[in-house]
């Protein structure tokens, strides 16, 4: 339980937990400053897959504390399952294994409120399944916790949770989501009562139906990481990777295990009540007690610092042209399942130590975790990126960056492009003209 709640944590709620620990536990003690601390980081010249493999030092951490014991550690926050976890707990087991990769590219797919931010011919295309094997996996996401999850839009959204009306205010609801969106968002009453020849308290109960959906779905789950990249400007980076001429290097920031120790005191003396044929109870219970905290702490921070590296060593292995150059052109479709399964670890120990994470590059940019596995997040960049360096005199229309892409490698529709500029709140062609 605390080897995965520290994992999740990023490298401010890190040094926070360090000091609670600190505070609580007189068996825990912080290396003075001139004690020369373990430099745990990598230089990575030729790593052999089998390389990244774990050992049994690796982070899934088996031992437990007695339930009464749990409340003496952290003040543990209460830690949700994420939406995307959520979904793939449900959706994966019902695909057949040839279209887990398209089910896994769709969760990547749906963005923090819920809704699918890739048109389904995309993921076929991405993931090159039939178009209607992707609309056959998305009717099924569609049919996931929580109801409206995956929709395109709002009307969508309220439609998948209407999908099986029961009574004539749910029936008359959902006619008029579908049909008259626009009316019931303006409680245009009078007009919605007129069209279905209903008294206006029926309409007025089929608008209260419409008030008890969820037009976010996916809020629930709390706010995913921002996407936006960042150059040192207030984000701390979790994981640094720099390329030198030896190769590249490594490097988890944060409490670093090596500057952490048992206090002598109460090593020395859980050695001694050990020792003794009739130690006092009370006294050896407490000092077990606090020495037991101390090294499982440690050893926790331990497999996490050693699970994060592992990572970033999969990622200069398997991203190295995006993390040299930062240029989103090279950033390979990635998901959380495949890089468990070749570190082999558990996918949920993948999600926590990415979730709210930040990644240096070597170009000292800094960038969320999600960039490797939101494919929208990448043509997104990508888009960034051409109108970064466009001809403002002459800028490009939605078309004209929708080829561009596709010479990239990257195929995506007209109104693709005009829906990534409105997610992004660029102007269009003709507006950054005028500007």
């Amino acid at each position: 339980m605390l080897a995965s709640y520290l994992l999740q944590l990023n490298q401010a709620e890190l040094d926070q937990a360090l000091e609670t620990e600190l505070n609580e536990n007189p068996a825990l003690e912080r290396l003075q400053d001139e004690q020369e601390p373990i430099q745990e980081e990598t230089i990575l010249k030729t790593v052999a897959p089998h390389e990244l493999r774990p050992s049994s030092d690796d982070f899934e951490f088996h031992r437990s504390l007695p339930q009464d014991e749990v409340s003496d550690w952290l003040d543990f926050a209460a830690t949700g399952t994420s939406l995307w976890d959520h979904l793939r707990a449900q959706l994966i087991p019902v695909l057949p294994q040839s279209l887990h990769l398209v089910g896994e590219y769709m969760i990547e797919c749906v963005d923090e409120k819920g809704y699918m931010t890739t048109p389904v011919e995309e993921v076929a295309l991405a993931t090159g399944c039939a178009l209607e094997h992707a609309e056959w996996v998305l009717a099924k996401l569609q049919y996931c916790e929580p109801a409206g999850v995956g929709a395109a839009n709002l009307q969508e959204c309220l439609l998948l949770q209407l999908r099986n009306p029961e009574t004539l205010e749910q029936k008359l609801a959902r006619a008029i989501v579908k049909g008259y969106l626009d009316d019931l968002i303006a409680r245009r009453t009078m007009k919605i009562t007129r069209r279905f020849k209903v008294m206006p308290d029926v309409v007025e109960a089929a608008f209260q139906e419409v008030l008890l959906l969820t037009p976010y779905p996916g809020e629930s789950f709390g706010g995913a990481p921002t996407t936006r990249s960042v150059r040192g400007q207030g984000v701390a980076a979790d994981l640094l990777l720099t390329r030198e001429e030896s190769g590249w290097q490594v490097e988890v920031k944060g409490v670093d295990p090596a500057n952490l120790a048992l206090n002598r005191e109460y090593r020395k003396r859980h050695k001694e009540l050990n020792q003794m044929e009739r130690a006092p109870k009370d006294e050896k219970r407490h000092v077990a007690h606090y020495v037991q905290r101390a090294e499982d702490f440690i050893g926790c921070i331990r497999q996490r610092r050693q699970t994060m590296r592992k990572i970033g060593e999969y990622l200069v292995q398997n991203q190295s042209s995006f993390v040299s150059t930062g240029s989103y052109e090279f950033l390979r479709p990635l998901t959380r399942t495949k890089m468990a399964e070749e570190l082999g670890l558990h996918e949920s120990t993948i999600s926590r130590a990415t979730m709210d994470k930040y990644v240096q590059i070597s170009t000292g940019e800094i960038v969320p975790f999600e960039v490797f596995f939101k494919p929208a997040l990448r043509v997104q960049k990508m888009i960034e990126e051409i109108l970064q360096h466009e001809n403002p005199d002459n800028p490009l229309s939605d078309e004209a960056i929708a080829r561009l892409l596709e010479k990239k490698g990257v195929q995506v529709a007209r109104r693709t492009v005009n829906k990534y500029r409105d997610r992004t709140k660029l102007l269009s062609s003709r507006k950054r003209r005028s500007a």
